[in-house]
């Protein structure tokens, strides 16, 4: 069975609400060149008045109309890249608040003051006796019961600290390389070849530029997208979230 996170739901949900409006867009355009030619020829008195906005006359509404099948998937891709974008940051939190309970900084700060030099700590360090063992439950105990931190609990909330830093300023020409380091997910080169073209297409667009965009290839991106996005959700679903009845 194949678990999905909440923010791939998200992005699915998303696309496809996108998708589904384009479609409706596709009807309503045909549609409405058909009305305006019957108000030229007579054949109907006026045009459906529309939500929110002032009836425009025809000559406007045509220039409107004009390339709207380029505009449409320009806007189109602009949305399928700015949900993986944001599936990618989304899933991370997800994950991370799934797995893993960090203090906040003034509960951090206390703990730490408070287990600083105590009589417990002093008790457990130095060289193991097997004859202290109850001494050392007893002041183990005494610390644990007082929020003590362990260094290896302390140095993987420092990292995780980092890590989740990172993930917040991390731009977009750095989620591939981000995936395969930080998460050991094996990206190809082909991937990351395509995924960058698609950066830098969205670049180009916010930039002023026409990248004389159609439907089918917005398509092939969505596709590509998605299916990176899967991949990166079965990835993680497999190896970073917890199973509930794992014992140790």
């Amino acid at each position: 069975m194949i678990v999905r996170t909440n923010a791939f739901n998200t992005l699915q949900r998303q696309v496809q609400e996108t998708f589904d409006f384009a479609v409706v867009v596709c009807h309503s355009v045909p549609a409405l060149k058909l009305q305006m030619n019957l108000l030229d020829k007579g054949t109907i008195n006026k045009l459906p008045t529309p939500d929110y906005f002032t009836l425009n006359n025809t000559t406007e509404l045509r220039a409107q109309a004009n390339g709207y099948k380029e505009k449409l998937a320009t806007y189109l891709f602009l949305s399928s890249f700015s949900f993986f974008e944001n599936y990618f940051g989304t899933v991370l939190k997800e994950i991370f608040d799934l797995n893993t309970t960090i203090p906040d900084n003034i509960s951090l700060k206390k703990s730490l003051d408070e287990n600083t030099d105590t009589r417990g700590k002093r008790a457990l360090k130095g060289t193991f006796d097997k004859k202290k063992l109850q001494r050392y439950k007893k002041f183990s105990d005494e610390l644990k019961a007082n929020g003590y931190i362990s260094p290896d609990e302390l140095l993987k909330i420092v990292a995780f600290n980092n890590l989740y830093k990172t993930v917040e300023n991390l731009k977009a020409n750095e989620i591939p390389d981000f995936l395969i380091s930080h998460f050991k997910i094996d990206i190809t080169d082909d991937e990351k070849t395509k995924f960058g073209t698609y950066r830098q297409l969205r670049n180009d667009i916010a930039h002023g530029d026409n990248p004389n965009l159609d439907l089918r290839k917005v398509k092939e991106a969505n596709a590509f997208l998605r299916l990176l996005a899967s991949k990166i959700d079965d990835y993680l679903s497999e190896h970073y979230i917890k199973l509930n009845n794992y014992t140790e």
